[in-house]
């Protein structure tokens, strides 16, 4: 082993020579100002080898690249397989890619894995083809196995059973990683269900695939007029033609029965109907806000995306992607990540792609924030996708997307497979024959302008889908402002809208469940002698302090709130009417107002519902927050029906919804309770949350509770302004009215 140098001690001839070697240093010193970057050179050449085509008797179409410096070969067969609609039967062109390699001819799984090891190649399967590499040496038994796979596929039906258990399970682990879900719903509601790459795999549409349903796709979809057959490595045109004609030059199966019905739908025998995608998915016209929820989630994963009507043969193409390599694609320098990481700490990562698509084409942006922000990590995202569009980046963010873009490319050459899907997506996308080969130099000449104009054309902020898959109670209300309508869209994480599920409980009443509940907080006897009661609700509403103060006694009830310190609302009953102020102007409540207040205007309401209750009835159970709860629908005598939920296990009440109204619109307020402790021996929620009404999210906490003592009687005492009678002018009649002079 070699421990140093060998070379031999070179002395210097002149003097002058060793003082030019200690002041080069310093000259170069000089000469440089390091405080700039260097000026970006100009754009290598990329040399991609070049490729001859030819097509086989049956109309497959051959495809080689030569490449001698390793003795490699990479073979990929495609076939163009259109996006297709499969409904009901969702999921099985993934589950024809991995079942395309469990047997075939006479070939097993096991003898087509052992085989592939035993000459240290690789082969890959997927709905359209497959793609394989071996040594030189080794590409004639490989492509025996190529052949094979490709034509003779035999889908057992004991693969197929262990398939649709892994989908299946991979379905069910879905349900629990939120990213998982984000990706699922997000692509469903960027594109819609009934759309190719919208439509959600579940275990419903994966119990309906059999097994000729695998035959009858691969009997329509692989046919070689349809198909392309790549080499890209050590090999010649000759050798390439040979192995082709070899293996597929006189393959030319059966075509499928198609027919048309009378709607003018194509039917495939075996398939049944494909449905083709005809037209792109383009953004909506407005902005649409969806929740999937995931209750007391610390984090909120979120997506603003939408479909782009974007082909790669279009010239604007790669002057998007450098658009989106500077919003967020991947760059640490990325605005996104500069704004919502570094300047807010919102995120460790938030992230955009630009996935541009022959058939659709979309833009996706990326982030998991705390909870807590999530509406403003949205805000921000939106602001950024903005700023693209109203004005030029800088020049530096322009240099720094080229550089890491041809770093990106010069890096992926590294890659046989690169080659071959560059010739592959030439012919597909009908891209001019030297698209790759200019790539870089038509990157270096990209201008803040065009960039800009990039951004105008796709992206879409008013016109986005917001997905956010978090804690529906606490991030519902803040979203609301992204929508133009309001309406935030609950939906559950196979993108369908949410429904609650009730379970019946038969034998059970809701007076039982009320009566459950009274026991549990502790019982009518210790409840009834709470006759004097005063406690102060401590919370934040629109970020200014709210103080709520509530006094009950025997038939009188009083409440005050202050904001900042001063009054916005109080409520006085005496036992008959009911005072109402909101600071400014005063009235009393009747009718359901007044049933209203007679009905809140108790410490614990549930002791008389017997009194203020047309109707109580129990809809059966549900799931709160995890956990099975009760759901009460429970109707006063004015007609207001609200509901109630009661833990099935303790007895408390988790739950209650009621409608509100202001300014002409409804709202449905959702108040979960928390924090039971005693006061007096008797249970109350020391912590509310209260979303979806006029006040938005609002957490409240109990405090300072006084049990016993009595409030003088003027503290109820209600006092309604006297509204003085008006004379009636003549200005105030209408024209055709006369006043009678008989009386």
């Amino acid at each position: 082993m070699k421990r140093g140098s060998t070379a031999p001690v070179r002395r210097l001839r002149h003097p002058m020579a060793a003082m030019g070697a200690m002041l080069l240093p310093m000259l170069m010193t000089a000469q440089f100002d390091r405080t700039r970057p260097p000026a970006p050179g100009p754009a290598p050449i990329v040399q991609i080898g070049d490729h001859t085509t030819s097509v086989l008797p049956n109309g497959m179409r051959l495809i080689v690249v030569e490449d001698h410096k390793f003795p490699l070969v990479s073979v990929q067969v495609r076939f163009d397989v259109p996006p297709i609609v499969q409904g009901e039967k969702a999921g099985y062109v993934d589950l024809f890619g991995e079942l395309l390699m469990t047997g075939a001819g006479d070939r097993s799984k096991a003898d087509i894995d052992r085989e592939v090891d035993a000459i240290g190649a690789s082969l890959f399967t997927s709905n359209d083809g497959l793609f394989a590499s071996a040594l030189k040496k080794n590409l004639l038994p490989l492509m025996a196995i190529i052949g094979d796979v490709v034509k003779n596929p035999t889908f057992p039906e004991k693969e197929l059973s262990s398939a649709l258990v892994r989908a299946k399970a991979m379905v069910q682990q879905r349900q629990d990683d939120p990213e998982a879900v984000a990706e699922t719903v997000g692509r469903a509601m960027m594109f819609g269900r009934t759309h190719p790459y919208g439509e959600v795999t579940t275990e419903r549409t994966l119990s309906r695939i059999q097994r000729p349903l695998m035959e009858a796709y691969h009997r329509h979809f692989f046919r070689p007029e349809n198909g392309y057959l790549v080499f890209v490595g050590d090999i010649t045109e000759k050798e390439a033609k040979e192995l082709a004609k070899s293996h597929f030059g006189k393959w030319k199966p059966k075509a499928s029965s198609v027919s048309t019905d009378e709607h003018g739908r194509t039917v495939v025998e075996g398939l049944g109907f494909v449905i083709p995608l005809k037209n792109p998915s383009v953004p909506g016209r407005v902005r649409k806000v969806y929740v999937v929820d995931r209750p007391q989630a610390a984090q909120s994963v979120i997506r603003v995306m939408f479909p782009l009507p974007l082909v790669p043969k279009d010239l604007r193409a790669q002057q998007a992607q450098v658009m989106n390599t500077i919003l967020g694609g991947g760059i640490f320098n990325a605005r996104l990540m500069q704004n919502l990481r570094e300047k807010h700490g919102f995120t460790y990562g938030c992230y955009s792609s630009l996935d541009v698509d022959r058939h659709n084409s979309s833009f996706v942006a990326t982030a998991s924030v705390r909870t807590e922000v999530t509406d403003s990590a949205v805000t921000e995202i939106l602001a950024e996708m903005e700023g693209m569009r109203s004005a030029p980046v800088a020049p530096a963010e322009l240099d720094l997307a080229r550089s890491s873009m041809m770093g990106g490319f010069g890096r992926s050459l590294e890659d046989p497979r690169t080659i071959a899907r560059f010739a592959l997506n030439t012919k597909l996308n009908d891209l001019p024959t030297d698209h790759y080969a200019t790539y870089l130099t038509r990157l270096a000449v990209i201008t803040t302008q065009q960039v800009q104009d990039a951004a105008s054309a796709f992206l879409y902020p008013d016109q986005a889908v917001i997905l956010v898959v978090g804690d529906w109670a606490r991030i519902k209300d803040g979203l609301a402002k992204f929508a133009p309508d309001g309406e935030v869209v609950q939906l559950t994480v196979d993108a369908e809208p949410w429904q609650e599920v009730l379970t019946p409980v038969p034998g059970r009443t809701a007076e039982q469940v009320v009566e459950t509940y009274l026991h549990a907080i502790g019982g009518r006897e210790r409840i009834a002698p709470l006759r004097h009661l005063e406690w102060v609700l401590l919370a934040e509403q629109h970020g200014q302090p709210t103080e709520r103060s509530e006094w009950f006694a025997p038939g009188q009830y009083r409440m005050r709130q202050k904001r900042n310190g001063a009054l916005t609302e109080e409520i006085i009953f005496d036992g008959s009417r009911v005072l109402y102020s909101d600071g400014e102007n005063s009235g009393e409540l009747t009718d359901a107002g007044h049933e209203m207040v007679l009905h809140r205007g108790r410490p614990i309401p549930e002791m008389a519902y017997g009194e203020v209750l047309e109707q109580s009835r129990l809809l059966g159970s549900t799931d709160i927050n995890g956990h099975a709860a009760y759901k009460l629908a429970l109707t006063l005598r004015s007609g207001t029906t609200f509901y109630q939920y009661f833990d099935v296990e303790s007895g408390l009440k988790v739950r209650e919804i009621q409608d509100q109204y202001m300014n002409g619109r409804a709202y449905q307020q959702v108040v979960d309770y928390f924090d039971w402790q005693p006061i007096a021996g008797v249970l109350f929620p020391h912590r509310t949350i209260a979303h979806g009404g006029v006040a938005g999210t609002v957490v409240s906490k109990l405090t300072a509770p006084k049990v016993g003592q009595a409030m003088p009687p003027a503290h109820f005492a209600v006092v309604i302004p006297e509204v003085p009678d008006l004379p009636v002018s003549p200005e105030m009649l209408p024209p055709e009215y006369t006043p009678r002079t008989d009386e």
